[in-house]
């Protein structure tokens, strides 16, 4: 199996760490709705802004905390990485500071977050004006604009084997080296 293919695997992989999250979060979801008997509104309380920081305090920062902790710790790869043979290192080989590992882990992010802050600008105007609302443009150009972004991630990982927070941050992912004992 080709590195790329390791990294891709990696990929579906982590994604299923995330989805136990999200899975975690859809449960308490739901125990919050069959003990109130409702959702609360966070998009009358706090907005699009505020519920989407809210969402991503919940979501896409604990995932990057995941992300960062694991490729920043002793085996500098998520468990999917790890599963797969493959470790995070710096273009000359080196072990990668801290600060390379949150520059790489924000940019990786970043496409994921764009979205969400798009959806939830959608929502807000569905909210405020109803499900017959006519969404403004520039929503449906930045929800379009973060799903190719996400797609020429995972694109220029296939074709080069780094991508977008790779190239930031000087760091690439190899197979993992063999440690002598």
């Amino acid at each position: 199996m080709s590195e790329r293919t390791r990294r891709l695997a990696a990929l579906g992989l982590d994604y299923l760490v995330i989805l136990a999250w999200m899975i975690v979060l859809g449960l308490v979801t739901a125990i919050i709705f069959l003990t109130r008997g409702e959702l609360p509104d966070t998009l009358g309380m706090f907005g699009p802004i505020g519920s989407e920081l809210l969402y991503f305090l919940l979501l896409t920062f604990v995932v990057g905390i995941y992300l960062y902790k694991t490729e920043s710790g002793p085996h500098r790869s998520t468990w999917g990485k790890r599963r797969m043979g493959l470790e995070v290192i710096g273009v000359d080989g080196s072990v990668p500071k801290r600060t390379k590992i949150l520059l790489r882990t924000v940019v990786k992010l970043l496409p994921w977050e764009t979205a969400h802050f798009f959806i939830w600008q959608l929502m807000g105007v569905i909210h405020r004006e109803g499900k017959d609302a006519a969404p403004r443009a520039w929503i449906f150009v930045g929800m379009h604009a973060a799903t190719a972004a996400a797609v020429a991630y995972i694109a220029m990982v296939i074709a080069t084997g780094r991508g977008p927070h790779d190239l930031a941050a000087g760091t690439r992912v190899r197979l993992r080296a063999v440690r002598a004992s």
